[in-house]
């Protein structure tokens, strides 16, 4: 029977193992680069106002990242659930202090890396830095896409969109959350859920 920590490793390695070929010793250096970090229900990665020290790979849990405004806010930028990455690129690649706030939603664990580790990785496995080009690649569109959402689509397509690439989210994400993703309050989307609900009743009738 594996480990929980052993387990961690190689759902990291079958990650990477999807997208180039990595030798046996590859994976021992690997292995060896990434840390486990477990983080507590509530608890933070690393909070607004500190330097992003670590990347992470959610190997169980899952995460939200959100900011506060100067009236005290929370605004969420996006979630992390298993085999998805946390951090703040800019924080982590620049060591400048980040806006941002990383907090476990439930008790959670991470296989995390700081830069020179990274550095060091990305000259053993050349091929390894190209992955994260891309994984760089492709967190930012997803960013973008969620900015001209949230400037040029309604709530109900910002939450459609949501529930189509997570289906799974109203189960493990508290509601106040989802609504702050969405830029609207609690009640609001509470309210076009029962909108949606009543239409899809409609529908099957």
């Amino acid at each position: 029977m594996k480990s929980d920590s052993e387990a961690s490793y190689l759902k990291l390695i079958d990650y990477f193992e999807k997208k180039t070929t990595l030798t046996e010793g590859e994976k021992t250096a690997i292995k060896s680069s990434y840390k486990i970090k477990k983080i507590k229900k509530k608890e933070y990665l690393f909070q607004q106002g500190e330097i992003c020290k670590y990347e992470g790979f959610v190997s169980q849990g899952s995460f939200r990242t959100y900011y506060t405004d100067d009236k005290d806010l929370e605004h969420v930028l996006y979630f992390a659930f298993e085999n998805w990455w946390v951090g703040d690129i800019a924080s982590f690649n620049e060591e400048e202090a980040s806006g941002q706030n990383v907090q476990a939603l439930q008790d959670s664990e991470l296989l995390v890396i700081d830069k020179p580790a990274k550095e060091k990785l990305f000259k053993s496995i050349p091929a390894l830095e190209k992955v994260f080009r891309v994984i760089t690649q492709k967190h930012l569109t997803v960013l973008q896409k969620r900015f001209l959402m949230t400037v040029s689509s309604n709530a109900e397509a910002r939450f459609n969109e949501l529930i189509q690439r997570c289906p799974t989210i109203e189960q493990m994400v508290p509601q106040h959350q989802i609504a702050s993703y969405l830029g609207i309050l609690p009640e609001s989307l509470s309210r076009m859920k029962k909108q949606i609900a009543k239409r899809e009743t409609h529908k099957s009738n």
